[in-house]
């Protein structure tokens, strides 16, 4: 199930690797669009578990997006990591110690260390760029957006549909248990 302060956390790790401790909002929403994208290729599951949705710039978490947009309420698991959007900009809403980052796992670090090694040296339009070529189950929307099925994204990645569908059956299984159990 989404949890706001596991994407906050992970964006406080992103934003400590940064020049500053910040970067364009964009930047950091492919960021961790594709650490999802990653944890899906390699484990079989997101770290998240956020909306996928393709929107002009690109893929995008679509409830990590609304947070970093300032929606939600200001006590958020966002906004305790996060500073509010400045002029395209986050940076850290505070310094943190690596062990403060205490809801992501050893294989979430590694994959969070995977992105960044591959994309950190990348501005907001050359990883927007790399979303559009690279990241097969983005489309554009135009000037829309819609969401981006766990089959799509499987069948991008490499499965045949048949695996896809299968694989996103029992992701959205699990989705909807673990609604039920944190509700």
């Amino acid at each position: 199930m989404f949890d706001i302060e596991i994407a906050g956390q992970m964006a406080a790790w992103f934003l400590r690797k940064s020049p500053g401790n910040s970067m364009p909002h964009m930047k950091l929403m492919k960021l961790l669009y594709l650490a999802e994208r990653t944890s899906i290729e390699q484990r079989g599951y997101p770290i998240l578990g956020d909306r996928l949705v393709a929107m002009p710039y690109g893929p995008v978490l679509s409830n990590t997006l609304n947070y970093m947009k300032g929606c939600g309420h200001s006590d958020n698991g966002w906004a305790m990591w996060v500073s509010p959007i400045k002029n395209h900009e986050v940076s850290l809403a505070r310094e943190h110690e690596p062990e403060d980052l205490d809801l992501l796992g050893n294989a979430t670090l590694e994959i969070l260390a995977q992105v960044w090694h591959r994309f950190g040296h990348m501005n907001q339009w050359g990883i927007s760029h790399y979303t559009h070529r690279k990241c097969r189950e983005w489309e554009n929307p135009g000037s829309s957006s819609f969401e981006i099925s766990y089959e799509r994204l499987l069948y991008a990645l490499g499965y045949s549909r048949e695996k896809a569908g299968e694989a996103a059956a029992e992701l959205e299984a699990q989705r909807e248990i673990d609604e039920i159990l944190l509700s």
